[in-house]
């Protein structure tokens, strides 16, 4: 597996979920624009952030983005051994697994297609995450976990209930400061590929 093959698998899982909204706080999804409920792709989501492992009713950004990975590595074939080191080390919790990675060597500054986006909320311990689809200039799309689709909300920056897409800063935005991203090539170096 290559790091492009991994960076487009990482893209197509999370792209599945786009427009799902939730109907319980952070703990249950539907898509208001398809008709009746999207029950087996909401029960396969919950599926793979347990094991990341969130709980209903924990915040879902970064169990989203390390689930999508995690489903990425099943598609191209990765071992059992090389989806335990990952799943070692990207946690439910956006800064600590920055801080995981930091360790290792392994997060970087610059985003490209496939990383994981990781910031923090100001100066505390909540933070962000998020899937970077394009780099353009000082800004960068994503698809995310609970977010928020109006930039006016409180719920802007880190907050709120939709799994789609997003504009960002590089540097971050608001009180979301940039930690930095894990790239698909830093996902196969931690696995050993």
């Amino acid at each position: 597996m290559t790091s492009d093959q991994l960076a487009q698998g990482i893209i197509r899982q999370a792209s599945r979920f786009i427009g799902l909204r939730e109907v319980k706080p952070n703990a249950d999804w539907d898509n208001p624009n398809t008709a009746g409920p999207d029950r087996a792709l909401v029960d396969e989501l919950r599926a793979l952030m347990r094991q990341s492992p969130w709980e209903p009713g924990w915040a879902y950004c970064a169990a989203f983005a390390e689930s999508m990975v995690l489903a990425a590595l099943r598609s191209l074939a990765a071992t059992p051994e090389q989806i335990k080191r990952w799943q070692a080390t990207m946690t439910p919790h956006c800064v600590t697994s920055a801080g995981n990675f930091r360790e290792r060597g392994l997060l970087s500054a610059n985003a490209e297609p496939g990383a994981i986006w990781l910031a923090r909320h100001g100066s505390t311990n909540n933070g962000h995450a998020g899937i970077v689809t394009a780099v353009r200039g000082a800004s960068m799309a994503t698809i995310e976990g609970n977010t928020s689709l109006d930039p006016s909300s409180d719920a802007k920056e880190r907050e709120g209930d939709w799994i789609t897409n997003r504009i960002r800063f590089l540097k971050g935005s608001g009180t979301l400061n940039t930690l930095g991203f894990i790239t698909p090539a830093a996902i196969l170096k931690l696995i050993g590929v």
